[in-house]
This record gives C-alpha cells, sequence and structure tokens, in this order.
C-alpha cells in the first residue's frame, strides 16, 4: 500500500515507456501540435473580432481619465494595426500607466536580453555536445542507446558514462564535460551582468519618478502612515513634536480611530441605495412593458411636468411591485416593499450616520485613537525623512512607517491592529501558507499519476486497458490534460493566499500584493517546478524510490539523476504556454463574453451599466509576476541540464512580452493609487536570482551523485559550488548597492530641497525655471535626468515636443513620459452630473481636512439614479426621495423603445470617480 501511494505521488510525465521506448518526442510533438491549432484559431479570432470590441480590445484608446492618459487609438482594419502597434515605444505604457506596468515589460524585455543570446550558445554549443554519440553508447539489439527522441539532449546522457576503467571513451566524454562547465559559467555571468544594469537603470528611474515636481507636491507623495503608535503618543500634538526637528513642518495630521459599528452602517446604507435603484428600474421596466404589450394604457408624461408620486400604480399592481423579506434565513420573516422600505430606512441611517459621526467628533473616550496615524508633511523629503529615522522613533521601536500611501490604497480594518497582535497573526499566516505549500503536493500529484499514465498502466492490473489507445489520442492526455489540470490548481490558489496576506495585518492593498507575490512565488517554485522536476524525474525507479528513503545518499542520487528527464513536461507545458496561451491572452474569450452578459443580465440600472462599461480591468501584481516567472525558473533550472527548453522558453517569453506591452498600452488601467513606482521589480530580480540558486544547485548534485570512480566529476561539482558562491556574491553587492536605496530620498534629490548646481543640476527655483527653453535643453543633456512638465503650459491643450533623442518630461500624474514625438495633450475638465454634487456629505468627503478619514466617517449618502423614462415613474421617485430627504436624479439615464436600459454619463451621481 505505501509503495502504491509512494507510486502516485512520483509520477511523471515523460519516462514512461516500457524498456527502451522513448515517448519523449511524441509527448512534445503532440503538444506542439495542439498549441499550434488552438493558437491558430485564437489568433483568427482575435484579428476578426478586435476592430468590433472597443470596449474589451482598446478600452485604454478613450476610457481613461484623465484623456491625456489615452493611448492613440488602433486603425481597424484587419492587419494594418500591427505596424503600428510595433512602432509604439514601450515608454508609452510608462506615460499611461505608470511605473510598475513599465518595469513590469521591462522585466520581460530583459529576460530576452538574457535567454537570446543563451539560446543560440546553448543549442550551437550544449545540444551537439549531448547528442553525439561515442563508440561505447553505439548499442545494440540486445541493449539499445538508452537516450533517444528529445531526451538525447540531456545532461544525464553525456554524464552517465563516467568510469575511466571501464569506458574506453571517458576522455573524450571528460573534455565534453568541461565545455558543460564553461559555458555554465559564461551563461550565468551574462544573466548577472543583466540584472545589475536594469537594476541601475531601475533604481534612477524610480528616484526620478518619485521625485519629479508635480508628484512630489503631491498629497500622496508627502504623506507617511505610522502603525504600532503606543497610546501616549496618539494626539496631534505629540505627533507633532514627535517631527518637530525636521525643517519644513508638518501640514496635517489624522490619528486613526475606534469608529466601532459606522463602517457597518455606511455599508448597509450602501447596499439599500443599490437595491432601491434596481426596484425602481424594476418597476419602470415593468410598467413599460405592461404599455407595450398593450396590458395598460399609456398617459406620457412631458419632460417639464412633475408626476404624482403614484403614477407607477397606474401600471403595477401591488402585488407586481418589488418586494422581499427581513431577516438573514432566506424565505423567512416579514415581507416588505423594497421600495418603500428601502428609502424609509436610507433615511433613518443617514439621520443614524450623521449622529454617530458628531459623537466621534467630539467623545474621545468613547471612540479611542488607535494604534496609527497619517502625517502630511510639507514637503517629500521630510516625509521620507521622518519614515526612514531610526532617531525620531527611539520611543516606538515596533512602530512601521510607509511613504506614498493613497485614501484608496488603505486597508482601513487593518489599521486597528497592534504590534502584538500583527507579529502573532502574521507569525500564524505564514505557517498556514507553508502549510498550504508543502500539502498541495497531494493534488499535484494527481497530475503526475495522469501525466505518466503508461507506466501506471503497466503496473496496476485494472488500467491495462489504457495501453491500447492511440500513441496521439494518449500523448495529449499525457502532456495536454496534466498542463491544463495544473493550471486549475493554480488558479485556485491567489485567493487563499492573498487571504493569507490581508490577515497578516498589511495596511495597504500594494502591500498585500507584494506579500502575495512572495507567496504564490513559493509556491511555484515549490510546487509547480521542483516537485513536479523530482516526481517526474523519478518515476521510472518509483518501486524503488521509497525504499531509498532509509539512505539519503542513494535517495538524492536517484533523485539527481531522474531531474534532466523531467524536462518533457515542461517542455509541453512552455509550448502551451507559448503558443495558445499567449493566443488565448490577446484574444480574451472570457471578459469578452462576461462583458455582454453582464450588459445584457446585470447592467439592471443605470449605475451598474455605466460601471459594467467604464470600468477598466488591472493586473493583480501579486499573481502576474510570479505566474509569468514561472516560465523563467523552467529554463534557469533546465538551461544546463536540457538545453532544448531554451529555445521554447525564448519564443514563450517574447510572446508575454507582446502580449502585455498590447494589455497595458491599450486594455489595463494601473491606477496612480495603487502605484508602488516599480517595488514589484526588485522582489522578481530576487526571485529570479533564486531560480539561479535552485539551478546551479541541481547541477551540483548532478556532479557530485554521479562521479563513480572518476574523481574528475567532484572538482566540476566544487566549481559549481564556487559558482554559486559567486552569484550570492553579487546578490549581496546588489542589495548593498542598489536595494538600500529604494526606499529613501536624499534631501537633495527632493525638488524642494535640492541646491543649485552647474549643469543644470537640480536647483531650488527649478519650478520658476521650467519656462525658460534654454535651461530644459540644458537639462535634458544631463545623463539619466527625465525633463520636468513645463509649468506654464495650457491646462487644456499642451504641445510638449522635444528634438532631444531621449528626453523625458513629467506629465500632471508625475509620470516620466519621453518626448520621442510631439504629444497633444488635451485635458477635458471633469463636469459632473447635474445633482451629483447635491449628494449629502459629497463636499466634506472631498475636503482636504478629511483626506485620511475612515471612508466610513465622511462618504455621504450616494444620488440614487433612475432612468427618465416617458411614463414619469423615474421622475415620481426623484420627487419622493426629495421627500424623504434623499438626493436623486433621472438625467443621462433613459429607457429605449425595446425596454432597454440606456446611459451616456461621464460619471455616475454620487460617486467619487478620481479624475487622477
Amino acid at each position: 500500500m505505501f509503495k502504491f501511494l509512494a507510486l502516485g505521488v512520483l509520477a511523471a510525465p515523460v519516462l514512461a515507456a516500457e524498456g527502451a521506448t522513448d515517448t519523449s518526442t511524441s509527448t512534445v510533438i503532440s503538444a506542439l501540435v495542439l498549441a499550434l491549432i488552438l493558437s491558430g484559431i485564437f489568433y483568427a479570432c482575435f484579428f476578426i473580432l478586435r476592430p468590433h470590441f472597443n470596449q474589451i480590445y482598446q478600452p485604454r484608446s478613450y476610457l481613461s481619465k484623465p484623456s491625456y492618459r489615452n493611448t492613440e487609438a488602433l486603425p481597424k482594419s484587419f492587419l494594418g494595426w500591427v505596424a503600428q502597434f510595433i512602432r509604439t515605444p514601450d515608454s508609452e505604457i510608462l506615460r499611461g500607466n505608470g511605473l510598475d506596468a513599465y518595469m513590469f515589460v521591462s522585466f520581460l524585455n530583459m529576460m530576452l536580453w538574457i535567454f537570446v543570446p543563451i539560446w543560440i550558445i546553448s543549442w550551437a554549443v550544449l545540444l551537439p555536445l549531448y547528442g553525439a554519440r561515442l563508440p561505447s553508447q553505439a548499442g545494440s539489439e540486445k541493449q539499445p542507446f538508452p537516450y533517444t527522441g528529445f531526451n538525447r539532449f540531456i545532461f544525464s546522457h553525456i554524464i552517465a558514462m563516467r568510469d575511466p576503467l571501464v569506458d574506453p571513451s571517458y576522455h573524450n566524454q571528460q573534455d565534453r564535460m568541461s565545455g558543460v562547465l564553461v559555458l555554465n559559467y559564461i551563461m550565468v555571468a551574462w544573466v548577472l551582468v543583466n540584472l545589475y544594469w536594469r537594476m541601475k537603470h531601475f533604481v534612477q528611474l524610480r528616484k526620478e519618478f518619485l521625485t519629479s515636481p508635480r508628484h512630489a507636491s503631491s498629497e500622496q507623495a508627502r504623506t507617511m502612515l505610522i502603525t504600532g503608535v503606543p497610546d501616549e503618543f496618539l494626539s496631534e500634538t505629540k505627533i507633532r513634536q514627535l517631527y518637530a526637528p525636521l525643517s519644513g513642518g508638518i501640514e496635517r495630521v489624522w490619528i486613526n480611530r475606534n469608529i466601532k459599528e459606522l463602517p457597518k452602517l455606511v455599508e448597509e446604507r450602501d447596499k439599500l441605495n443599490s437595491k432601491l435603484e434596481g426596484a425602481v428600474v424594476k418597476v419602470i421596466r415593468t410598467a413599460d412593458k405592461a404599455v407595450r404589450k398593450g396590458k395598460a394604457d399609456a398617459a406620457p408624461v412631458s419632460t417639464g411636468e412633475v408626476p404624482s408620486i403614484d403614477v407607477a400604480d397606474r401600471y403595477v399592481a401591488e402585488k407586481d411591485r418589488p418586494s422581499h423579506r427581513l431577516g438573514k434565513i432566506p424565505c423567512v420573516g416579514e415581507k416588505v416593499d423594497t421600495i418603500n422600505y428601502s428609502r424609509t430606512e436610507i433615511s433613518r441611517l443617514n439621520r443614524e450616520i450623521d449622529t454617530f459621526r458628531k459623537r466621534i467628533d467630539e467623545d474621545y473616550k468613547e471612540y479611542p485613537p488607535l494604534s496609527s496615524a497619517f502625517v502630511l508633511f510639507n514637503s517629500q523629503s521630510d516625509a521620507y525623512a521622518a519614515a526612514h529615522s531610526k532617531e525620531l522613533h527611539a520611543d516606538l521601536p515596533q512602530s512601521r512607517r510607509y511613504n506614498e500611501v493613497h485614501p484608496d490604497d488603505i486597508v482601513w480594518d487593518n489599521l486597528n491592529m497592534n504590534p502584538t497582535e500583527r507579529k502573532a497573526r502574521s507569525g500564524a499566516f505564514w505557517a498556514l501558507t507553508w502549510a498550504t505549500v508543502i500539502f498541495w503536493c497531494i493534488p499535484v500529484a494527481v497530475v503526475g499519476i495522469i501525466s505518466n499514465i503508461d507506466y501506471i498502466a503497466s503496473n496496476v492490473p485494472f488500467l491495462k486497458w489504457i495501453t491500447s489507445i492511440p500513441d496521439i489520442p494518449k500523448g495529449i492526455i499525457k502532456a495536454v490534460l496534466p498542463t491544463a489540470l495544473l493550471a486549475v490548481l493554480t488558479m485556485l490558489l491567489p485567493p487563499w493566499l492573498r487571504m493569507h496576506s490581508k490577515q497578516s495585518g498589511e495596511p495597504t492593498k500594494t502591500g498585500i500584493e507584494l506579500s502575495l507575490m512572495t507567496r504564490f512565488f513559493l509556491f511555484q517554485i515549490i510546487q509547480n517546478f521542483l516537485f513536479l522536476t523530482i516526481v517526474s524525474g523519478n518515476m521510472s525507479q518509483g518501486l524503488q524510490f521509497a525504499e531509498k528513503l532509509s539512505d539519503p545518499a542513494g535517495f538524492i542520487s536517484t533523485i539527481a539523476m531522474g531531474i534532466p528527464t523531467a524536462s518533457t513536461f515542461f517542455l509541453s507545458y512552455v509550448a502551451l504556454m507559448g503558443l495558445s496561451g499567449i493566443a488565448m491572452g490577446f484574444l480574451q474569450p472570457v471578459p469578452l463574453i462576461l462583458y455582454y452578459v453582464k450588459v445584457n443580465l446585470l447592467g439592471s440600472t443605470p449605475r451598474a451599466l455605466w460601471h459594467i462599461r467604464n470600468d477598466m480591468g488591472a493586473p493583480a501584481w501579486g499573481v502576474l509576476f510570479p505566474s509569468t516567472m514561472l516560465v523563467v525558473v523552467i529554463a534557469f533550472g533546465y538551461m544546463v541540464l536540457a538545453p532544448i527548453i531554451n529555445g521554447w522558453a525564448t519564443v514563450t517569453i517574447f510572446a508575454f512580452y507582446m502580449l502585455y506591452r498590447y494589455m497595458f498600452l491599450y486594455v489595463f488601467d494601473c491606477k496612480p493609487a495603487n502605484e508602488t513606482a516599480g517595488m514589484f521589480f526588485p522582489k522578481a530580480v530576487n526571485f529570479t536570482l533564486a531560480g539561479l540558486y535552485l539551478a546551479e544547485f541541481v547541477v551540483a548534485l548532478m556532479y557530485f551523485f554521479n562521479t563513480g570512480s572518476n574523481k574528475t566529476f567532484v572538482a566540476y561539482g566544487v566549481l559549481t559550488i564556487v559558482l554559486i558562491v559567486l552569484v550570492i556574491a553579487f546578490h549581496v553587492y546588489l542589495r548593498i548597492a542598489f536595494y538600500s536605496k529604494l526606499n529613501k530620498l536624499a534631501i537633495s534629490d527632493t525638488p524642494s530641497a535640492s541646491k543649485p548646481e552647474a549643469n543644470g543640476a537640480y536647483g531650488s527655483g527649478l519650478d520658476q525655471a521650467y519656462p525658460q527653453q534654454q535651461q530644459q535643453v540644458a537639462y535634458s543633456q544631463k545623463p539619466g535626468y527625465i525633463k520636468p512638465e513645463h509649468a506654464a503650459q495650457s491646462d487644456k491643450n499642451a504641445v510638449i515636443a522635444s528634438s532631444q533623442p531621449g528626453a523625458y518630461y513629467v506629465n500632471r500624474n508625475g509620470q516620466v513620459v519621453p518626448t520621442q514625438t510631439s504629444l497633444n495633450i488635451e485635458e477635458k475638465p471633469h463636469v459632473p452630473l447635474k445633482g451629483a454634487s447635491a449628494a449629502a456629505g459629497a463636499s466634506d468627503e472631498d475636503s482636504a481636512e478629511n483626506l485620511f478619514k475612515h471612508p466610513a466617517r465622511k462618504s455621504g449618502q450616494m444620488t440614487l439614479w433612475y432612468p427618465n423614462d416617458k411614463l414619469g415613474i423615474g421622475r415620481s421617485q426623484t420627487a419622493a426621495d426629495d421627500k424623504a430627504g434623499l438626493s436623486s436624479t433621472v438625467e443621462h439615464a433613459t429607457i429605449t423603445e425595446k425596454g432597454a436600459i440606456e446611459e451616456n454619463a461621464t460619471s455616475p451621481p454620487g460617486e467619487n470617480i478620481p479624475d487622477y
């Protein structure tokens, strides 16, 4: 029983054939053929559908706010758009979507720079070294050559013949191993050189991005969040005294408060707002349907006329009006009219919320301060100096400080945790994360069983019928089905791991994504790479595997010999990702289907319809980076062991690069509120080096546990360990040289504290000098400098042009923009709907005084939005709302002749849509 369980856990994708039969080629070719067919279908559909569905395929060409963040729309021709897409520079992503998006695409670009030369040199050198047979390896009828198909080009091929006393071709074999070692050093050195230059470029770009005059003066740049503050420091006076040594001073302080059940009251009111809007729209559509079918006589109300409040009763019987039952248990509780009940309850909640807020403002004892505060400094330099000063926080040893905070990025529930609670929760959820990573091998083992179906069939009697399946269908089952199952399993992890990050106490949404990135990468590298690599390469020895657990040396040797042969599964995985996976990414079938399902089924109110049409998607960075990096880790892991994968990985990375260029240029909308200024990139570099450590460690194992009487292999293993030590030294240097600078800004870096220097360096009067074209040219000539935005240019129509190659300006969002071509930036002022500003408390919500107050303390009752129908029901409900003290409107929303809801609003009333 135990051996069968071990056999299941250690199932494999490739070494499944009986005897000397090698199915690696048929398995990979089957996967490749299927991937080519699917990708052809997906790309054809994408090229056909793209011109007709702008909302799906290029929403950023017209939906971005402000409008200057839009990307120039692509032509609607079948193929004409390709040339414009290719010509559009990556820096356009930086202008429209910020540094996070730009650095993700830059990371993929860096990987192309790394793998294209590695692909060429490994195929030119390693494939001949691995593939050539020596005289002693020619084989015979009784003992055929054991390495055929794709498995011929693996590390095990030349490491197997290692004994100089037995193998007459030993010296030739040793020469080949020397070539592998030298090439390994060259490839690793090339990786490190690229990482160094990209990190150097990133640190400079991040500094210029953060210290651009427009961004440096923003509240986001000047605000610091401090958590873990002791009770004796939780007052504005104490906070100001704490940072008094800083010269710039403090503009405002917000102390987080215990507001008890207020958020629940506001949440309940918001739900009732949505329920009331839906109920009114349902009555309007029911009345319209009755009139269109002749069940009721229409009595149209003119546009300027105010109908009676009970006009809906003419068309909709009381039994047909929307109703619901109170209570949490379905079908139990008092049945109430939804419209009347919701309107009454919203009015009551408005009064209760206002009273609650007044008590919070007046009673500090009943609603005491909690362990966090927001501090808005007068300068960015003071905000960064405060956050990174140990001397200022000597009396707050457990405090944590965060720069670049935005109200929309705060996880307000997590601000209530004290340091002890946060440490306990963090430890508990990290333990849960590790348990998830380790025990996820059980469902992953099922994938291994399916991928090694031949070997299972030959050893399990009731599954012998599988051997009669033809090779091509069997190859598809072994290559495609495991990959699909692995993808489904992987999709289940992010929500679970994101919950771990949130419950650990991260106070910002970006912090949660950064934590998720680490957790998900650990899962990817341990489960989806390391575990599958080990079990896939050793399934042919599965029956002996459990017996070797008592012999550590034999156990590791068994693993080391099996690892290179596991490459077939990953060849299939990379092929599917690079071809059909990327093609599906361009096609976006799920968003396309969901969009039209939502419009027709879920767009029941003008507000819901507006959000379906205008809300653009954004990437989940904590998932996107690790998912993409799995291909990078696979490529590094098999860079030497199975170099044929280098070409496949290069093509896949190129496909990723083109896909995400398109997505960030035309589809994704990255909000400045969630901008980390590229902090996911250094994590990705760390993970890249982790993948490199793992790859070289496996190569060293291959040397050490396959030496036999060949002591030269021991030397090769030692030299590989030396290479690992060199990579570690490089990593340490990288952290010392660059990582320490990422969260710190020298005082001289910030515009407000800069000093005049020669040759156009930053000066204290830089903002006043912008109109002087000669100084702009001087600044742009400084290496690495990003030209600031012209301070005197018109807000409505600004034309920025420069003949300086590589010059940049900083737009209104504080983002660096290349001026390779003239950029016509026309910013239309945001004009709210009539009635939108009437929402109670809206002005308070937008005021600077309330900027970092809990949303429940400042958000007003949302302006209700109904369609303006010909029967006047919508207008009658606004009159009823006004009588109840609620704000509502029917502007920019109608019902069509066919009974469909339509809207043409710039923004939904009552919602504070940021015009970044």
